[in-house]
């Protein structure tokens, strides 16, 4: 009876890697910066990340879950109406770097907290992160990735759609649930 206890408060234990939800979304935008100038949009390809974007419920609730690599010029950009949005690492495999963002404009977004080298867990009592604020944007990283570009807190980036990827006005604003 006990070990039947034990196994229904802990049913995050059981899961393997194997069975943990996963995803890898098409790269449908990227984020680059900082804008050192407000006029300036133009970066060497460097200075970009390309960012994969949830789109359902369900996309945003999996986000970069059961991933065991993120290359270091690829991003998850979660979008939502502003809030004070939180996000924990349960069943990540990876420490992520967490950017949390306030819209200034259809483009451009500044940058309100870092959340450096986040790190995953397993447990059912993970920590959360969040801005002490509304945001409106989480751009997650892989760690060391926010540092290593200079985004910091007031640092301003130049969100943008893929040309193919049909736009902001095509992409559902989803919420995280």
């Amino acid at each position: 009876m006990a070990w039947l206890l034990v196994s229904l408060l802990t049913p995050a234990a059981a899961l393997s890697q194997a069975t943990l939800p996963t995803q890898t979304l098409p790269v449908v935008a990227q984020v680059c910066g900082p804008v050192l100038e407000q006029r300036q949009h133009r970066y060497p390809a460097s200075t970009c990340v390309a960012l994969e974007v949830p789109d359902t419920p369900a996309e945003y609730q999996i986000g970069l879950m059961g991933r065991s690599h993120l290359p270091p010029e690829r991003g998850m950009w979660f979008r939502f109406d502003r809030q004070n949005a939180s996000f924990w690492m349960r069943n990540t495999l990876i420490p992520l770097d967490l950017v949390f963002l306030e819209r200034r404009d259809s483009r451009m977004a500044r940058v309100v907290k870092v959340a450096h080298g986040v790190l995953p867990c397993q447990s059912l009592h993970c920590p959360t992160y969040e801005a002490g604020q509304p945001v409106d944007h989480v751009v997650e990283l892989a760690a060391g990735e926010a540092r290593r570009r200079g985004w910091k807190e007031e640092t301003v980036l130049d969100f943008r759609w893929l040309e193919d990827s049909g736009g902001e006005n095509d992409r559902s604003q989803s919420t995280r649930d």
